[in-house]
Order: structure tokens, then sequence, then C-alpha cells
């Protein structure tokens, strides 16, 4: 009798990144068997009640910070498996360490790949013989939500405007530019604001691991960072379109924050 396949979920809010996952499981990976992608926790949500998949690939930063992790909060007790993908070595792969959950990292290699299935489908068969193994796995992945989500919560921050002033998150930046003395911020949700801070003051009040100052003029979130181009000098292209130059002087410090 041939091995049980696991049926898999992906949720990504990228459409290249779930093709090219599915491809890679259907090619390397013959143990899993992709029964549907999403593009965000609510797709996910629908998929995973109609499905009941074995496990989940799920994307932990679309687009708006832990939104990826909040898709579990329903699923307390569920049965399935997580596997997380994540593009930065942070404190969220600290976290999985800590609590034995298994992650892969952005762009995936197909052999790390492999091993995390081959990890889920041992997890997988020991859970089946032991109800105590999977109430250990719950237990270690809610904790692991917990932590990531404890140390990303962060306070609002307010920016002036001509009608009062806009409260935000700072994970909702997608990157600052230097306008004079003050500040223009650029939003995931494609606003604009011009505060009268500098460059500088934001640049101290926000995460260092999350943003990077890459020129004298612009700061990014390389969380939103969608490529990276040397084309007639170096540039960080954001999820915006934006082309946002990198000093040479700092490029080997944008390139350590974001290579994996």
């Amino acid at each position: 009798m041939p091995a049980p396949r696991l049926r898999a979920l992906l949720v990504d809010d990228e459409e290249l990144a779930r093709e090219n996952l599915r491809f890679m499981l259907e090619d390397g990976c013959p143990e899993v068997e992709v029964v549907d992608t999403a593009d965000g926790p609510e797709r996910a949500r629908q998929r995973i009640g109609a499905l009941d998949p074995d496990l989940v690939f799920l994307d932990i930063r679309m687009p708006s910070g832990t939104e990826g992790l909040d898709l579990l909060e329903g699923f307390r007790d569920a049965r399935f498996m997580v596997i997380f993908v994540t593009a930065f070595k942070d404190h969220a792969v600290q976290a999985f360490h800590a609590n034995a959950v298994d992650y892969i990292l952005k762009p995936i290699d197909p052999d790390e790949l492999r091993g995390a299935v081959m990890k889920a489908m041992k997890r997988w068969a020991l859970m089946a013989g032991a109800r105590d193994e999977g109430r250990r796995y719950r237990e270690g992945l809610n904790e692991a939500v917990r932590t990531i989500k404890a140390h990303e919560a962060t306070p609002r921050l307010a920016v002036d405007h001509a009608k009062g002033f806009k409260l935000f998150d700072p994970r909702s930046i997608m990157h600052l530019a230097a306008d004079g003395n003050r500040t223009r911020l650029h939003f995931t949700d494609g606003s604009a604001y011009l505060d009268a801070r500098t460059l500088k003051v934001y640049e101290d009040m926000l995460d260092p691991l999350q943003f990077i100052r890459v020129h004298r003029s612009h700061v990014v979130n390389i969380e939103q960072l969608k490529e990276y181009l040397r084309d007639d000098g170096h540039w960080a292209v954001m999820r915006d379109g934006a082309r946002i130059p990198i000093a040479r002087e700092r490029l080997q410090q944008f390139l350590d924050a974001v290579r994996p």
C-alpha cells in the first residue's frame, strides 16, 4: 500500500509565490497533494472549513504584519499542521525554533522544503498514534503565535494633516522620504502624508529590524520590499512600485537585513 499523502492548502497573498510553491511540491514532494490555494486569511478560512486539509503552508507577512497569524485564531484546536513561510530571519524564526514549529524561508530552497515536508510526515504519523502528541503540537503552535504577536504589538503613531491627524500602525508604512526638514510617509493603502518631523526622528522611532535607512533621504519597510535591482545603481523596489535608491555605503547593511 502506498503511504498516505498529506492534503495541503497554500496561503499566500502573492499569486506567483503560491504557484511557485505548488510547482515545487508537485516536483519534489510527492507525499503532498495540493488541494487548493488561498490569497489571504478570509479565503483560507473558507477553504479550511470546506476541505479539512492536513497541512497548511502559511505566509506570515500578508500584507499587514500578523494577518497571516490571525488566521489561526479561529482554529486553536484544529487537526491540521502548519508550515510557516517567511522571507526574514527575525524574532518569528526564533519563536518557531523555541516551540519546535516548522518553517521555510523565502526564496524557498527545494531541499529545505523537502526537509520540512518529511518532518511534517513524521509528526503526522506520531499524532495519529497518540492524542498527547497532537495536544503538544497545538500548544507549541499556539505559543509560537502568541510570542510573535506579543513581540510585534506596537503602539500607534500619529501624523498631523490639514483637518486633524491620522493614527496608524507603523507596519502600514511602505517607505518614508525626506522632504526638506519634513518627512513624507507612503502607506500600504496608497495614501501619503507629509509630517513636520524629520526622517531621523522617524528612523529613531521605528523598529530597526523592519525599517532600514537605505539613503540619506529614504527609509524602507523591508517587509514591503518586492525586489532588489542592480540597474545603473542599486534600487529597492517596493510593493507599490516605487524604486528607492540605495546608497553604496548603505548597501551591505540593506543586503544583510533582507537576504536569508
